[in-house]
């Protein structure tokens, strides 16, 4: 499974802010043997609003089949439904995210 976990720039950290306002995208590769960082990849459209945003979001990680941030936009906090393909975590460090995914999946 390829994941996409917000960064916070200049940092490897999960971004505080909405998912789709991370200034990168940590692209990680999930399996069996663990997890490895694919890539790191900017964020063009972070600034956007509107403009076709989730669209071009979409393109974005066209590739990725989980996306992971501390916060998802329009009424997806924490204690709202479930979203598929979402995961919310603590702004922690992205050893830690994958840490937090991997004991998820393992429960």
């Amino acid at each position: 499974m390829r994941i996409a976990i917000a960064l916070a720039k200049g940092e490897d950290r999960v971004y505080p802010g909405p998912f789709g306002h991370a200034p990168r995208f940590a692209i990680c590769e999930v399996g069996e043997g663990g997890a490895r960082l694919v890539e790191i990849r900017p964020n063009p459209y972070a600034a956007l609003h509107g403009e076709g945003k989730h669209e071009k979001m979409r393109a974005l990680l066209q590739d990725v089949d989980l996306r992971v941030g501390a916060r998802f936009g329009h009424g997806s906090g924490l204690g709202s439904f479930p979203v598929a393909g979402r995961v919310e975590v603590p702004a922690v460090g992205l050893e830690e995210a994958l840490a937090l995914l991997m004991a998820r999946n393992t429960a």
